[in-house]
């Protein structure tokens, strides 16, 4: 099975990755099914395997460059 992560055109950031694995474990924390088999007890070591997998169903929506930078005639 091909995880969802491989389909994405780009690599998470760091701090993608951190708010996704915390997002996940707080709702894996919270009572919502675990998307895996797996031993572990730990929510937040459960999000990382997911996350490992490719099976959390949380996306990261990235703004485009929309940043319109203003010479200083423009502005007046």
């Amino acid at each position: 099975m091909i995880g969802i992560k491989e389909n994405f055109p780009f690599k998470y950031t760091r701090f993608e990755k951190a708010r996704i694995i915390g997002a996940r474990a707080l709702q894996i924390a919270m009572g919502a099914p675990i998307l895996i088999d797996t031993d572990k007890i730990d929510p937040i070591e459960i999000a990382i395997e997911e996350f490992e997998k490719g099976v959390i169903p949380i996306t990261v929506k990235r703004r485009s460059n929309r940043f319109v930078w203003l010479e200083r005639h423009d502005m007046f």
